[in-house]
This record gives C-alpha cells, sequence and structure tokens, in this order.
C-alpha cells in the first residue's frame, strides 16, 4: 500500500501519514478509522531503548527490579524501554532500608565495607591506590563488558547510587572508544538515580567545578531533596553537558521515587532520551 518500507524510526513513516493517509481520511471513514489506530501505536514502531541496570550498594538485581517497578510498568506500557539487569559479584552488608524488607543475598560491585570513611581523605586514598581495590573496579568493568557482549546492544545504563557510581566511572574509563567500538561508545545514555561521581586517586570525589563536563552523552538524572547526597547528585548532573542533560529533583530521600508525580517526571525525563541520542 505504501511506497516505503514501514521500518522503526524511517522519518519517511511521517512525510506518508501526513501526505497521503491525512487528505483521504476526510472522505472515508475507514481510512480515519486506519490512521487514528496508526496514530496512536507509533511508538509501536519504534524500538524500546534497553538499559543496563546496576543495583545499590548491600542490594541485589532481583531488588533493585522490584524498586524500579513502577517506572518500568510505565516504561514496558508504550514500549518506550526495556530492563536488564546484573548482579554486583561481592558480598557486602545490607543496604539502609533493605534488610528485613528484601531477602539476600546481598551485593555490590566493588567492597566499599573495605574503604574507610569518605571524609579520612588520606586513607581513602591510600586504600583507592591498592591493587585489591583497583582488582575490584577492574573485575566491576569487565563484568558490564561481559553483560553487554552476551546481551547486548545496550542503548543506556541506568544506575542507583553506588550502582551509578559505577556507571560513571565505567563511562569515564571508556571515554575513548576502541577501534571497533561504534563511535558512541558502548552506551548512549545514562540515568543516574541518587548518584555519587566517581572518586579520583587523591581520595576526593571527582568535581565538576574542577573537570567541567566531562560527559558527553544525554543523560537524565533523579535526586531527592532530603537525600544526604543530594549535593553530590548534583555534582554529578554538573559533570554532564547541559544541552543532553535532564534533572528531576523529588523531595524524598535516598530512594528510587515511587509517588505517582516523580514517577511520571522520571518517565518523561527517559522517554525524552530516544530523541537525544538520534542526534549522537
Amino acid at each position: 500500500m505504501f511506497p516505503v518500507a514501514l521500518t522503526p524510526g524511517n522519518d519517511q513513516l511521517n512525510t506518508v501519514l501526513d501526505k497521503f493517509v491525512i487528505p483521504v481520511h476526510r472522505h472515508h471513514r475507514s481510512l480515519h478509522l486506519f490512521y487514528t489506530r496508526l496514530e496512536k501505536s507509533r511508538h509501536l514502531l519504534m524500538p524500546p531503548l534497553r538499559f543496563l541496570c546496576l543495583h545499590g550498594l548491600g542490594s541485589n538485581a532481583d531488588i533493585f527490579r522490584s524498586q524500579l517497578g513502577p517506572l518500568i510498568t510505565e516504561l514496558e506500557r508504550d514500549n518506550s524501554a526495556e530492563f536488564t539487569f546484573v548482579d554486583g559479584p561481592v558480598a557486602q552488608p545490607a543496604g539502609p532500608g533493605i534488610a528485613g524488607v528484601y531477602d539476600g543475598p546481598y551485593l555490590g560491585y566493588f567492597p566499599c565495607d573495605q574503604l574507610p570513611p569518605a571524609d579520612d581523605v588520606a586513607a581513602l586514598s591510600q586504600a583507592l591506590r591498592t591493587n585489591v581495590f583497583r582488582e575490584s573496579i577492574a573485575v566491576a568493568f569487565h563484568l558490564i563488558d561481559g553483560i553487554v557482549e552476551d546481551e547486548g546492544p545496550f542503548d543506556g545504563v541506568l544506575g542507583f547510587s553506588h550502582g551509578a557510581t559505577l556507571a560513571a566511572a565505567f563511562l569515564l574509563h571508556h571515554k575513548a572508544p576502541g577501534p571497533y567500538d561504534p563511535p558512541w561508545g558502548t552506551f548512549r545514555c545514562a540515568v543516574f538515580i541518587a548518584g555519587l561521581a566517581p572518586f579520583e586517586e587523591n581520595g576526593r570525589r571527582i568535581r565538576a567545578d574542577e573537570r567541567g563536563a566531562v560527559f558527553k552523552l544525554p543523560s537524565v538524572h533523579v535526586a531527592g531533596r532530603e537525600d544526604e547526597v543530594f549535593e553530590q547528585s548534583l555534582n554529578l548532573y554538573r559533570m554532564c553537558e547541559r544541552d543532553g542533560t535532564a534533572l528531576v529533583v523529588h523531595e524524598k530521600g535516598h530512594l528510587v521515587p515511587r509517588e505517582r508525580e516523580d514517577l511520571m517526571a522520571v518517565a518523561r525525563a527517559i522517554r525524552g532520551l530516544e530523541a537525544k541520542i538520534v542526534m549522537i
């Protein structure tokens, strides 16, 4: 019927609808009904954004899937996104609000329980330079690379707290694509929920006011005003180029927002990534 292939992302589809269907349906009720149904299902012609999801500290993939449940339901409702979850390889104490609510195992991507407090900069710097910690980060990066190779490609990475920090560190580590990688690298977009910037070896977190916008890919940042890491989340937001970055602020603490208004704001921001990554 149409002289073009209706493939996902084909811009000729809109041209066909505008130049052919709209004028004709004014005279033919059946075509009007066809157009209405096609217009409502345009999103079904686009493949969903595929996200690799990294859980928080002292959690696991199943727990994180539960925490993201309402958001997943909303985004899968119109085929906007789909999600793959991966367990961290390191046993860790249960995270805040996890023990007694969710069953273990409680995991992380690197051994944070072996690190000194973040305010002890000298001791933290020393710990970050040890082979044990460096090897644990290398294992975490290898884990992500393996999932991408086995189950990818993915459009984006989505991390909560500890998982967001790992996602940011991975993106920094892979800023320069390899010779056989696509020009945008392993991921084309990112979602950081209650995210914190990675540490430098001097024991301090990377700061936007010192390094500027180090991330060039489109991103969504979700931060809670009552979260003790709220300012750190804003710092991570400022480390990303503003043109492709969205910030969603809710009134809760260190959690994945589930209130309807907050949930819809996050969903809208994630849906907005689709148009932004097309420009990469």
